[in-house]
């Protein structure tokens, strides 16, 4: 298999590459390369998110590593676009991460890098790279010391929520002989520098051959059709729907119970999606103090139950 890394450049902040199907490696860094991680706490929500949101927009998790000061992922969106994901991901992911160790403001470093990639030429060296990246950076020795990557998934060690067959059967149909071959295949370049060589030429957005970025930008507008954001108009009448509260109702004074609790949900179910609450607050005819009380309304099991329901109808 090939490491080169990048064929063309492309230019820089140019709009995401989205289309249902699309495997991307994503690099999420910390403001002024601070650390992310205050402990293991922080890196088990971290997980415990990764797998709400997977669950929720019903992409395909093939690799991770946490880092003090930066994560790797490796997806492949299904339902909904990266870009949703990563709102929803980041944002709770901040909102934990501020609570728990009394800061404010920003956690990441502004857009996070997402490269798509060639599935085909790349998805195993992929997985190797993010796997080997502690090694790389003198954190241990071996990829097996590392607690807090996905390799302990492929060799079988942990049970959770990485969709390790399809890499797996790119070694072998029998699961035993493919997590030895994958285990050897990792180890094969370790501690040397040239397992960087994935990203040696690194320039653009796009992992592949000429013939692979041509054909994602010659169909870059039917692609990006696939996937698209929500309207706050749909958004409400989802979650109108599901509450069983008119909208009319919501924007009212009305102090009820399960009216408190729906606009709550609808406040949630718009950060997840990466709606502004600007946009809300127009509609509805709040300020942002107001929404943020009524989320809290939601800030619950039933609330979280019921947000679910919302995405579900909304990625059906």
């Amino acid at each position: 298999m090939s490491l080169a890394g990048y064929n063309k450049t492309t230019m820089a902040r140019r709009p995401r590459i989205e289309f249902s199907g699309a495997l991307y490696h994503v690099i999420i860094r910390g403001n002024r390369q601070q650390n992310i991680f205050g402990n293991n706490r922080d890196r088990l929500k971290f997980l415990e998110l990764l797998r709400r949101y997977r669950n929720q927009h019903g992409f395909l998790l093939y690799a991770y590593v946490l880092m003090s000061n930066h994560v790797h992922l490796l997806i492949e969106t299904r339902r909904s676009p990266l870009s949703r994901i990563m709102q929803c991901l980041n944002t709770a992911y901040t909102q934990h991460f501020n609570r728990q160790h009394k800061k404010v403001g920003h956690l990441f470093q502004g857009r996070y890098k997402a490269i798509l990639c060639d599935q085909d030429a790349y998805l195993v060296a992929l997985v190797r790279y993010i796997h080997q990246n502690p090694v790389q950076a003198k954190l241990v020795e071996t990829t097996e010391a590392y607690r807090w990557s996905s390799h302990h998934d492929y060799v079988g060690k942990n049970r959770g929520f990485v969709d390790t067959e399809c890499v797996l059967r790119l070694f072998s149909e029998k699961r035993s002989v493919a997590r030895k071959q994958y285990a050897e295949f990792v180890n094969q370049f370790m501690g040397r520098s040239d397992s960087n060589n994935l990203y040696a030429t690194r320039a653009g957005q796009i992992l592949g051959d000429d013939q692979f970025i041509d054909k994602v930008e010659n169909q870059l507008e039917t692609l990006t059709e696939v996937l698209r954001k929500p309207s706050l108009k749909e958004l409400i009448a989802i979650v109108s729907d599901v509450c069983g509260v008119e909208f009319d109702v919501m924007r009212s004074r009305v102090r009820q119970e399960n009216v408190s609790f729906a606009r709550g949900v609808l406040v949630l179910a718009c950060r997840e999606v990466g709606l502004r609450l600007s946009q809300l607050q127009k509609e509805i005819n709040r300020d942002l103090s107001a929404l943020t009380r009524w989320s809290r309304a939601a800030e619950n099991k039933q609330g979280k139950n019921t947000l679910e329901k919302v995405l579900k109808r909304l990625n059906a």
